[in-house]
Protein backbone atom coordinates (compact mmCIF):
# COMPACT_ATOMS: atom_id res chain seq x y z
CA UNK A 1 0.00 0.00 0.00
CA UNK A 2 1.05 3.97 -0.88
CA UNK A 3 2.08 6.22 1.62
CA UNK A 4 2.55 9.90 2.48
CA UNK A 5 5.10 11.34 3.83
CA UNK A 6 6.04 14.90 5.01
CA UNK A 7 9.04 16.57 5.12
CA UNK A 8 9.12 19.12 8.55
CA UNK A 9 12.07 20.76 7.22
CA UNK A 10 10.75 21.94 3.36
CA UNK A 11 7.17 21.52 4.11
CA UNK A 12 7.34 19.11 0.93
CA UNK A 13 4.94 16.37 0.84
CA UNK A 14 5.68 12.87 -1.37
CA UNK A 15 3.96 9.33 -1.73
CA UNK A 16 5.99 6.12 -1.21
CA UNK A 17 4.71 3.89 -4.15
CA UNK A 18 6.73 0.82 -4.53
CA UNK A 19 3.89 -0.81 -6.56
CA UNK A 20 4.60 1.58 -9.52
CA UNK A 21 8.17 0.14 -10.27
CA UNK A 22 5.87 -2.44 -12.27
CA UNK A 23 3.94 -0.20 -14.58
CA UNK A 24 5.07 -1.20 -18.32
CA UNK A 25 6.83 1.24 -20.41
CA UNK A 26 6.84 1.14 -23.98
CA UNK A 27 8.68 3.83 -24.61
CA UNK A 28 12.29 3.18 -25.25
CA UNK A 29 14.76 6.16 -23.78
CA UNK A 30 17.20 7.19 -26.30
CA UNK A 31 20.70 9.42 -24.74
CA UNK A 32 23.31 10.53 -27.68
CA UNK A 33 25.55 12.70 -27.37
CA UNK A 34 27.30 13.81 -30.62
CA UNK A 35 31.00 13.57 -30.71
CA UNK A 36 31.28 12.12 -27.37
CA UNK A 37 31.42 8.56 -25.32
CA UNK A 38 29.48 9.53 -22.32
CA UNK A 39 30.37 6.85 -20.66
CA UNK A 40 34.10 4.81 -21.87
CA UNK A 41 37.22 6.50 -21.82
CA UNK A 42 37.23 8.26 -25.53
CA UNK A 43 39.58 8.39 -28.45
CA UNK A 44 42.17 10.82 -29.33
CA UNK A 45 39.77 13.10 -31.65
CA UNK A 46 37.31 13.35 -28.72
CA UNK A 47 39.79 14.70 -25.99
CA UNK A 48 40.76 17.05 -28.77
CA UNK A 49 36.83 18.45 -29.20
CA UNK A 50 36.81 18.91 -24.88
CA UNK A 51 36.58 22.46 -24.10
CA UNK A 52 37.73 21.12 -20.42
CA UNK A 53 40.67 18.63 -21.32
CA UNK A 54 44.34 20.24 -21.29
CA UNK A 55 45.70 21.74 -23.95
CA UNK A 56 42.51 23.25 -25.24
CA UNK A 57 42.21 26.15 -22.23
CA UNK A 58 41.77 28.71 -24.60
CA UNK A 59 38.71 27.43 -25.23
CA UNK A 60 37.35 28.68 -21.88
CA UNK A 61 37.20 31.87 -20.22
CA UNK A 62 40.36 33.03 -18.71
CA UNK A 63 40.84 30.67 -14.88
CA UNK A 64 39.24 32.25 -12.10
CA UNK A 65 41.45 30.04 -9.52
CA UNK A 66 43.48 26.78 -10.14
CA UNK A 67 45.74 23.96 -8.37
CA UNK A 68 48.55 23.98 -10.54
CA UNK A 69 52.09 22.20 -10.96
CA UNK A 70 54.34 24.56 -9.46
CA UNK A 71 56.00 26.99 -11.77
CA UNK A 72 53.20 26.70 -14.24
CA UNK A 73 51.42 29.76 -15.69
CA UNK A 74 47.96 30.84 -15.43
CA UNK A 75 45.77 29.19 -18.36
CA UNK A 76 48.46 27.04 -19.09
CA UNK A 77 48.61 23.09 -19.12
CA UNK A 78 49.56 21.23 -15.94
CA UNK A 79 47.18 21.79 -14.08
CA UNK A 80 45.26 19.80 -11.72
CA UNK A 81 41.84 21.98 -10.73
CA UNK A 82 40.93 25.17 -13.02
CA UNK A 83 37.81 27.31 -12.28
CA UNK A 84 36.56 29.06 -15.07
CA UNK A 85 33.59 31.77 -15.81
CA UNK A 86 30.72 29.73 -17.11
CA UNK A 87 30.53 30.97 -21.22
CA UNK A 88 26.62 30.27 -20.88
CA UNK A 89 25.87 31.75 -16.85
CA UNK A 90 22.52 32.01 -15.70
CA UNK A 91 23.57 35.35 -13.93
CA UNK A 92 25.87 37.86 -14.78
CA UNK A 93 28.64 39.85 -12.49
CA UNK A 94 27.61 42.99 -10.63
CA UNK A 95 30.27 46.08 -12.67
CA UNK A 96 30.84 49.39 -11.77
CA UNK A 97 27.78 50.69 -14.64
CA UNK A 98 25.37 48.36 -12.80
CA UNK A 99 26.38 48.53 -8.85
CA UNK A 100 23.84 51.59 -8.29
CA UNK A 101 20.53 49.76 -9.87
CA UNK A 102 21.91 46.71 -7.45
CA UNK A 103 22.01 49.07 -4.34
CA UNK A 104 18.76 50.64 -5.18
CA UNK A 105 16.93 46.98 -5.18
CA UNK A 106 18.71 45.87 -2.36
CA UNK A 107 15.39 46.38 0.13
CA UNK A 108 12.71 45.09 -2.58
CA UNK A 109 14.91 41.95 -3.90
CA UNK A 110 14.36 40.89 0.06
CA UNK A 111 10.61 42.04 0.30
CA UNK A 112 8.96 41.84 -3.03
CA UNK A 113 5.40 43.01 -2.19
CA UNK A 114 4.14 42.39 -6.58
CA UNK A 115 5.06 41.80 -9.51
CA UNK A 116 8.75 42.50 -9.64
CA UNK A 117 11.98 41.82 -11.76
CA UNK A 118 15.80 43.13 -11.08
CA UNK A 119 18.75 41.96 -13.40
CA UNK A 120 20.22 38.69 -13.09
CA UNK A 121 23.21 39.82 -10.85
CA UNK A 122 25.62 36.89 -9.47
CA UNK A 123 28.40 34.78 -10.17
CA UNK A 124 28.52 31.61 -12.52
CA UNK A 125 31.67 29.37 -12.72
CA UNK A 126 32.94 25.97 -13.85
CA UNK A 127 34.90 23.95 -11.26
CA UNK A 128 36.89 21.27 -13.63
CA UNK A 129 37.96 18.97 -10.93
CA UNK A 130 40.23 16.81 -12.89
CA UNK A 131 42.78 17.28 -16.64
CA UNK A 132 42.02 13.74 -16.58
CA UNK A 133 38.98 13.06 -19.20
CA UNK A 134 36.43 11.18 -16.60
CA UNK A 135 32.55 11.37 -16.32
CA UNK A 136 31.89 10.70 -12.62
CA UNK A 137 33.41 11.08 -8.93
CA UNK A 138 33.27 7.22 -9.22
CA UNK A 139 36.52 7.10 -11.31
CA UNK A 140 38.76 10.09 -9.64
CA UNK A 141 41.74 9.06 -7.19
CA UNK A 142 42.24 10.29 -4.14
CA UNK A 143 43.97 13.11 -5.04
CA UNK A 144 41.68 13.79 -7.39
CA UNK A 145 38.55 13.74 -5.59
CA UNK A 146 40.10 16.13 -2.34
CA UNK A 147 41.45 18.26 -4.63
CA UNK A 148 37.97 19.13 -6.11
CA UNK A 149 36.11 19.26 -2.48
CA UNK A 150 39.45 21.57 -1.24
CA UNK A 151 38.08 23.71 -4.62
CA UNK A 152 34.63 23.94 -3.21
CA UNK A 153 36.00 25.63 0.06
CA UNK A 154 38.27 27.89 -1.51
CA UNK A 155 35.71 29.36 -3.70
CA UNK A 156 33.43 29.60 -0.85
CA UNK A 157 35.57 31.69 1.16
CA UNK A 158 36.67 33.58 -1.45
CA UNK A 159 33.26 34.61 -3.15
CA UNK A 160 32.02 35.07 0.63
CA UNK A 161 34.68 37.51 1.04
CA UNK A 162 33.56 39.65 -1.30
CA UNK A 163 30.76 41.10 0.88
CA UNK A 164 28.52 40.59 -2.66
CA UNK A 165 26.44 37.91 -1.69
CA UNK A 166 24.04 36.44 0.24
CA UNK A 167 23.74 32.80 -1.26
CA UNK A 168 26.16 30.17 -2.87
CA UNK A 169 25.02 26.78 -4.03
CA UNK A 170 27.51 24.10 -5.29
CA UNK A 171 25.99 21.13 -8.16
CA UNK A 172 27.46 19.01 -10.12
CA UNK A 173 25.36 17.57 -12.96
CA UNK A 174 26.25 13.59 -14.50
CA UNK A 175 24.64 12.35 -17.33
CA UNK A 176 22.60 14.01 -19.94
CA UNK A 177 19.32 13.07 -17.65
CA UNK A 178 20.58 15.02 -15.15
CA UNK A 179 21.12 18.46 -17.22
CA UNK A 180 25.06 17.70 -18.45
CA UNK A 181 25.56 19.11 -21.89
CA UNK A 182 29.40 18.11 -21.79
CA UNK A 183 30.89 14.86 -20.54
CA UNK A 184 34.20 15.83 -19.11
CA UNK A 185 33.26 15.79 -14.99
CA UNK A 186 33.04 19.80 -13.63
CA UNK A 187 30.63 21.28 -11.13
CA UNK A 188 29.27 24.02 -10.95
CA UNK A 189 28.57 27.30 -8.60
CA UNK A 190 26.47 30.09 -8.33
CA UNK A 191 26.49 33.24 -6.01
CA UNK A 192 23.39 34.80 -5.57
CA UNK A 193 22.41 38.55 -3.84
CA UNK A 194 19.39 36.47 -2.09
CA UNK A 195 18.82 33.71 -0.52
CA UNK A 196 15.93 31.19 -1.82
CA UNK A 197 12.90 31.32 -0.98
CA UNK A 198 13.65 27.33 -0.05
CA UNK A 199 16.03 27.86 1.94
CA UNK A 200 14.18 30.49 4.10
CA UNK A 201 11.40 28.09 4.64
CA UNK A 202 14.24 25.71 5.52
CA UNK A 203 15.68 28.12 8.00
CA UNK A 204 12.26 29.46 9.16
CA UNK A 205 11.53 25.87 10.07
CA UNK A 206 14.77 24.82 11.63
CA UNK A 207 13.94 27.92 14.39
CA UNK A 208 10.49 26.60 14.90
CA UNK A 209 11.72 23.00 15.47
CA UNK A 210 14.74 24.41 17.77
CA UNK A 211 12.34 26.38 19.65
CA UNK A 212 9.61 23.70 20.43
CA UNK A 213 12.51 21.18 20.68
CA UNK A 214 14.95 22.70 22.04
CA UNK A 215 17.64 20.74 19.49
CA UNK A 216 18.76 21.27 15.82
CA UNK A 217 16.64 19.47 13.38
CA UNK A 218 19.23 18.39 11.74
CA UNK A 219 21.07 17.01 14.84
CA UNK A 220 18.22 15.67 15.80
CA UNK A 221 17.63 13.24 12.49
CA UNK A 222 20.96 11.62 12.68
CA UNK A 223 20.09 10.85 16.32
CA UNK A 224 16.99 9.07 15.07
CA UNK A 225 18.78 7.29 11.92
CA UNK A 226 21.36 6.39 13.64
CA UNK A 227 19.17 4.91 16.62
CA UNK A 228 16.34 3.42 14.31
CA UNK A 229 19.78 1.73 12.40
CA UNK A 230 21.10 0.41 15.21
CA UNK A 231 18.16 -1.46 16.85
CA UNK A 232 17.52 -2.74 13.08
CA UNK A 233 21.09 -4.62 12.89
CA UNK A 234 19.69 -7.00 15.44
CA UNK A 235 16.45 -7.52 14.31
CA UNK A 236 14.67 -5.85 10.86
CA UNK A 237 17.45 -4.17 8.79
CA UNK A 238 14.84 -3.41 6.19
CA UNK A 239 13.67 -0.27 7.90
CA UNK A 240 16.71 1.26 8.64
CA UNK A 241 17.54 3.81 6.50
CA UNK A 242 21.44 4.35 6.81
CA UNK A 243 23.89 3.21 4.12
CA UNK A 244 27.15 4.08 5.91
CA UNK A 245 28.41 6.10 8.96
CA UNK A 246 31.74 7.25 9.07
CA UNK A 247 33.22 9.18 11.85
CA UNK A 248 32.00 12.48 11.09
CA UNK A 249 29.86 12.20 8.77
CA UNK A 250 25.98 9.43 7.93
CA UNK A 251 25.11 8.77 4.51
CA UNK A 252 21.34 7.84 4.35
CA UNK A 253 18.44 7.68 2.42
CA UNK A 254 15.75 10.63 4.08
CA UNK A 255 12.23 9.77 4.96
CA UNK A 256 10.81 11.68 2.72
CA UNK A 257 12.74 10.96 -0.46
CA UNK A 258 11.16 12.79 -3.88
CA UNK A 259 13.25 10.52 -5.66
CA UNK A 260 14.67 6.60 -5.85
CA UNK A 261 17.67 5.65 -4.47
CA UNK A 262 17.82 9.70 -3.51
CA UNK A 263 20.50 9.93 -0.27
CA UNK A 264 21.72 12.53 1.91
CA UNK A 265 24.88 13.05 4.12
CA UNK A 266 25.12 15.47 7.03
CA UNK A 267 27.64 16.42 9.84
CA UNK A 268 27.12 14.02 13.03
CA UNK A 269 28.81 17.26 13.99
CA UNK A 270 27.07 20.62 14.13
CA UNK A 271 28.49 22.50 11.24
CA UNK A 272 26.64 25.24 9.18
CA UNK A 273 28.58 26.24 6.91
CA UNK A 274 30.61 23.89 4.47
CA UNK A 275 33.85 26.50 4.04
CA UNK A 276 34.53 26.07 8.13
CA UNK A 277 35.61 22.29 7.85
CA UNK A 278 38.97 21.60 8.02
CA UNK A 279 41.27 19.54 6.03
CA UNK A 280 40.75 16.54 7.76
CA UNK A 281 37.08 16.31 8.02
CA UNK A 282 37.03 18.10 4.04
CA UNK A 283 39.34 14.30 3.15
CA UNK A 284 36.89 11.84 4.95
CA UNK A 285 33.39 14.05 3.33
CA UNK A 286 35.09 13.50 -0.43
CA UNK A 287 35.97 10.31 0.34
CA UNK A 288 32.58 9.42 1.33
CA UNK A 289 31.00 11.41 -1.70
CA UNK A 290 33.29 9.27 -3.84
CA UNK A 291 31.97 6.06 -1.99
CA UNK A 292 28.28 6.95 -2.18
CA UNK A 293 28.90 7.70 -6.23
CA UNK A 294 30.34 4.36 -6.36
CA UNK A 295 27.50 2.39 -5.01
CA UNK A 296 24.59 4.08 -6.76
CA UNK A 297 26.49 3.55 -10.22
CA UNK A 298 26.11 -0.18 -9.17
CA UNK A 299 22.75 -0.62 -8.90
CA UNK A 300 21.12 -1.88 -11.34
CA UNK A 301 18.31 0.80 -11.96
CA UNK A 302 19.54 2.78 -14.74
CA UNK A 303 18.57 3.19 -17.87
CA UNK A 304 20.42 1.25 -20.80
CA UNK A 305 23.38 1.47 -18.07
CA UNK A 306 23.57 5.40 -18.15
CA UNK A 307 23.63 6.62 -14.83
CA UNK A 308 22.35 10.17 -14.37
CA UNK A 309 22.26 12.34 -11.10
CA UNK A 310 22.34 15.70 -9.25
CA UNK A 311 25.10 16.35 -6.27
CA UNK A 312 23.91 19.34 -4.73
CA UNK A 313 25.95 20.82 -2.38
CA UNK A 314 24.00 22.97 0.52
CA UNK A 315 25.76 25.28 3.07
CA UNK A 316 24.58 28.17 5.09
CA UNK A 317 23.83 31.73 4.02
CA UNK A 318 26.18 34.39 4.56
CA UNK A 319 23.94 37.40 5.90
CA UNK A 320 22.02 37.47 8.99
CA UNK A 321 20.35 39.65 7.72
CA UNK A 322 18.23 37.87 5.65
CA UNK A 323 17.01 35.82 8.64
CA UNK A 324 14.16 37.93 10.31
CA UNK A 325 12.05 35.16 11.27
CA UNK A 326 8.34 36.44 11.99
CA UNK A 327 8.17 34.49 15.03
CA UNK A 328 10.35 36.50 16.92
CA UNK A 329 11.49 39.36 15.47
CA UNK A 330 14.56 38.83 15.93
CA UNK A 331 17.59 37.78 13.74
CA UNK A 332 18.22 34.49 14.09
CA UNK A 333 21.81 33.43 13.57
CA UNK A 334 22.37 31.07 11.01
CA UNK A 335 25.32 29.18 12.72
CA UNK A 336 22.98 27.97 15.52
CA UNK A 337 19.71 27.24 13.26
CA UNK A 338 21.32 25.86 10.28
CA UNK A 339 23.17 22.02 9.11
CA UNK A 340 25.03 22.11 5.79
CA UNK A 341 24.47 18.98 3.52
CA UNK A 342 24.76 16.73 0.45
CA UNK A 343 21.97 15.41 -1.40
CA UNK A 344 22.42 13.16 -4.47
CA UNK A 345 19.15 12.88 -6.57
CA UNK A 346 19.36 10.14 -8.94
CA UNK A 347 17.07 11.24 -12.42
CA UNK A 348 15.75 7.58 -12.41
CA UNK A 349 12.07 9.04 -12.98
CA UNK A 350 10.86 12.25 -14.95
CA UNK A 351 8.05 14.77 -12.96
CA UNK A 352 4.65 14.24 -14.67
CA UNK A 353 1.17 15.51 -14.38
CA UNK A 354 0.83 14.98 -10.84
CA UNK A 355 4.12 16.31 -10.05
CA UNK A 356 3.93 19.45 -11.50
CA UNK A 357 0.06 19.69 -10.77
CA UNK A 358 0.58 19.35 -7.20
CA UNK A 359 4.20 19.89 -6.03
CA UNK A 360 3.86 16.15 -4.71
CA UNK A 361 6.67 13.40 -6.00
CA UNK A 362 5.79 9.95 -6.17
CA UNK A 363 8.59 7.66 -5.70
CA UNK A 364 8.91 3.76 -6.63
CA UNK A 365 11.54 3.10 -3.90
CA UNK A 366 10.97 3.38 -0.35
CA UNK A 367 14.37 5.00 1.28
CA UNK A 368 14.05 2.01 3.58
CA UNK A 369 14.54 -0.09 0.15
CA UNK A 370 16.44 1.94 -1.16
CA UNK A 371 19.25 1.82 1.77
CA UNK A 372 18.85 -2.07 1.96
CA UNK A 373 20.24 -1.81 -1.77
CA UNK A 374 22.81 0.89 -1.48
CA UNK A 375 24.23 -1.74 2.05
CA UNK A 376 24.98 -4.29 0.10
CA UNK A 377 27.75 -2.85 -2.23
CA UNK A 378 31.00 -3.25 -0.16
CA UNK A 379 33.40 -0.35 0.60
CA UNK A 380 35.88 -0.06 -2.38
CA UNK A 381 38.25 2.88 -1.37
CA UNK A 382 38.63 4.99 1.81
Amino acid sequence: MSEYRHDFLTGRWVIIAEERANRPNQFEYDIKIKGFSHFKETDEKTFLLCPFCPGNETETPSETAAFREIDSEKNSQNWKTRVVPNRYPAVCEITNENLLNYENQKERIKNPSEIFSFAGFGKHEVIIETPRHLRSFSQFNDEEICNAFLMYRQRIQELRAENKWAYIIIFKNVGVAAGASLPHSHSQIIAMPFVPPSVLTEFNNAVLYQKTHRQCYWCSTIQKEISTHSKQKSCDASKSRVILETEQFLLFCPFASRFAMETSILPKRHISHFELLNDKTLKELAFLVRESIIRLEKTDKWDKNEPSYNIILKSAPFSKEYFLNSATGKNQESEKNYHFSISILPALTKAAGFEWGTGIHINSVSPETAAAILRKFETLRH
